[in-house]
Order: structure tokens, then C-alpha cells, then sequence
């Protein structure tokens, strides 16, 4: 007797095994995708706290108070305006970037070759030149208690822009783009204070802000 051949697959046998395998991916790729966007929401908002007591620390032992806000109309710089201060880097509070584009390397997750963004009501460095109230910050008039978690979310128009330190609501902002750093919410000229601009659960888009307030409470969005 001749010995038996082992039996391969059988063309429908390798779809249903294929359709099956494809099934699964199909189901499991969102909860990775999901953990994986909420891994990186929770690396922003330590990294931003962390990024928050740089700047306390670059104001109290510098005595300079805070840098100012960039800009460039270089095409080039397209997606790296109101990038991290260089000043953080030249005093040693982060590190200094070998891109050329960002001055300071603090790699926001969710924009990669993109630095977290910051900015204040006051001056401005754009193209290198300062100049001073060029940087203006929307505020909505309820913040900070109106603009909460729990409070009620603000109009298009209750709030107005300013460009003085010693008149606005707010100090200083640093924030990440969130998962779509092109969303609409993101490119709002009422982002990132407004909660309207705000990430607010996985699969969503909006900016991950953290604000500090005129009498220097931290406002972190959620």
C-alpha cells in the first residue's frame, strides 16, 4: 500500500481561514488604535505639567518673565507657529532641537516633528524681529469658572482678544494639536483657550491645553 499524502488546503479552506483572519483584524485595530490615542493623551498631559513648571522656574530664576510668542512667514514653518520658546532650551529646562524648524525639542505625540505649541498675550518674535502686543490670546469672559469642566460652554462671541499681560485673564497657554493637528477645531482663532476647542474623549479631535490662569491656577483641559 501505497503511504498517504498529507492533505494541504483546500481553495475555500484558505478564504474561510483568509475572511477569518480579516475579521479579526477588523475588530481588534480599533481598540488598539483607541489605546494607543489614549496612551498618548495621557503622555501630553504629564509632559505639559512638566512643561508647565519650566516655565515657572524659567520666570523665577531668570527674572525675565515669560517669553514670547513666534511666528514666521516662511512657508517652510507652515504647521510650526507659536512653537515651545527657544528660550526654555537656551536656559537648560528642555532640551535644544537639531531641526531647524523647531527650536526646542519637545515633540508633541500626537504631531510628530512638531513641537508642543505655547503662547501669551504680549510680544512676538516673527522672523526673528520682537514686536511687542503682536501676540493676541482669545479668552472667553467666563473663564475661568464659566470655562470648567462642568460649566456651560461658551458663544461665539463671549470673549475677546488680548495683547496685554496686565489685562488679560490668562498668562500663558502650552497645548498639543490633539489626534488631528488639521482639525477645525484646532485651526479656531478661538483655540486653545475656548472649550469649544477642546479634545474631549477618544476618536475625537481638539486641542489638549493647559492655561495658566491671571492668579496662576492651572486650567487643564480634559
Amino acid at each position: 500500500m501505497r503511504p498517504s499524502r498529507p492533505r494541504g488546503f483546500t481553495l475555500i479552506e484558505l478564504l474561510v481561514v483568509i475572511a477569518i483572519v480579516a475579521l479579526l483584524v477588523g475588530i481588534l485595530l480599533p481598540s488598539l488604535s483607541a489605546a494607543r490615542e489614549m496612551m498618548r493623551h495621557a503622555q501630553v498631559r504629564v509632559e505639559l505639567d512638566g512643561l508647565g513648571k519650566a516655565l515657572r522656574m524659567y520666570e523665577i530664576d531668570l527674572d525675565q518673565g515669560l517669553p514670547p510668542a513666534r511666528a514666521s512667514c516662511n512657508p517652510d514653518m507652515i504647521g510650526h507657529e507659536n512653537q515651545l520658546p527657544v528660550e526654555l532650551a537656551e536656559a537648560g529646562y528642555v532640551r535644544r532641537s537639531d531641526d531647524p524648524r523647531r527650536m526646542a525639542d519637545a515633540e508633541d505625540p500626537f504631531n510628530r516633528e512638531h513641537s508642543y505649541k505655547y503662547t501669551a498675550p504680549g510680544g512676538m518674535v516673527v522672523n526673528n524681529t520682537l514686536m511687542p502686543e503682536a501676540s493676541y490670546v482669545w479668552v472667553p469672559h467666563a473663564f475661568p469658572n464659566g470655562e470648567t469642566l462642568d460649566g456651560p460652554l461658551d458663544t461665539t462671541d463671549d470673549g475677546a482678544l488680548y495683547n496685554r499681560r496686565n489685562d488679560s485673564p490668562i498668562r500663558w497657554v502650552l497645548w498639543s494639536t490633539g489626534p488631528d493637528p488639521n482639525a477645525e477645531k484646532v485651526l479656531s482663532s478661538r483655540a486653545p483657550v475656548s472649550r469649544r476647542c477642546w479634545y474631549r474623549r477618544t476618536g475625537d479631535s481638539g486641542v489638549i491645553a493647559l492655561i495658566e490662569s491671571e492668579n496662576e491656577q492651572w486650567v487643564l483641559s480634559p
